[in-house]
């Protein structure tokens, strides 16, 4: 489903196209309380986390996440703990797609209208993680 997604990079909020995303300012701009930016700041060297390399179960997870068409939480809502949890096999699974039908501020999954939902979804679902022994799961869905 990702690969046919795409992420809108115009500056103005547009017709709400299915399978394309809205982040950051352009995912508010409709939302009638306006949002000043201010600088960000930089964070202390010891809160700042890895998030995982491509050799290991880190890897092993995100490889097969794009095989299966499958989405996490952890991903589309930039979780900075992504390596600690896929390098201990945990994951939260996004079902129903990649794109929420809110647009909540403090959220960094995708705004939009989202695509049908995939109908190989479960069966991928439960073979990645039968496949990738995953010792705890989570599955939570988008709002559509």
């Amino acid at each position: 489903m990702s690969s046919q997604n795409e992420e809108r990079d115009g500056s103005k909020p547009g017709a709400r196209i299915a399978g394309v995303k809205e982040r950051g300012e352009l995912k508010t701009a409709r939302i009638p309380i306006k949002i000043v930016a201010q600088a960000p700041q930089r964070k202390p060297d010891w809160i700042r986390v890895k998030a995982g390399n491509a050799s290991g179960r880190f890897g092993e997870i995100k490889k097969m996440l794009r095989e299966q068409k499958l989405h996490t939480v952890c991903e589309e809502a930039a979780c900075p703990n992504i390596g600690e949890c896929f390098g201990r096999g945990t994951a939260t699974f996004m079902i129903l797609g990649d794109i929420c039908t809110r647009r909540c501020p403090f959220c960094d999954v995708g705004h939009g209208k989202p695509l049908p939902p995939d109908v190989d979804e479960p069966a991928n679902l439960a073979d990645s993680v039968a496949r990738l022994r995953l010792r705890y799961v989570v599955i939570t869905s988008v709002d559509r």
